[in-house]
């Protein structure tokens, strides 16, 4: 009687092994290295605020919108909690993403562009992802943003450092 149920149980094992497909690879996998993306912090001159407000005036002033500015610090706040402030502004202009997401359809992942302004003890420190880093593993080439991303980049640098 003892063999009747290990026969069971023997028999249940094979069967459920026989149900595996001959190979499991055969099932397409997609899979695609995800590196941190390099960012950029630099310095301001400027305190906090005044480096917001540079920021917004000089993206707008090179004819791109801001789709919005995320006050990190308020949202804390609305939830109870406490933290340094900190600001994202998100910008860009279509004209200039759109050709780049039909070429790279997962460059849309990083459009529009960001800017991050946040304050750390007494310095105000702005970040933003480098154009090297964000182009990097797709078929974007340099030549192709040197004067919308880049210059974004540029415009950045330029507007908390003079």
């Amino acid at each position: 009687m003892k063999t009747l149920p290990a026969l069971i149980v023997a028999t249940m094992l094979l069967g459920a092994c026989t149900s595996l497909p001959d190979n499991p690879r055969k099932t397409p996998v997609v899979h695609a290295e995800n590196k941190i993306m390099k960012q950029q912090t630099i310095k301001s001159k400027y305190s906090f605020e005044q480096t917001v407000e540079r920021l917004t005036a000089a993206i707008q002033s090179k004819g791109m919108a801001v789709f919005s500015t995320i006050d990190h610090q308020q949202a804390a706040k609305e939830a109870g909690l406490d933290m340094q402030p900190a600001t994202v502004i998100v910008f860009g202009n279509p004209k200039a993403g759109t050709p780049l997401m039909i070429q790279e359809p997962t460059f849309a992942l990083q459009l529009p562009l960001k800017v991050l302004v946040t304050q750390v003890g007494d310095e105000v420190l702005v970040s933003f992802n480098d154009t090297k880093a964000m182009i990097e593993q797709t078929n974007i080439n340099y030549a192709q943003v040197e004067s919308t991303l880049a210059g974004a980049e540029r415009l950045i640098i330029k507007t908390v450092s003079e």
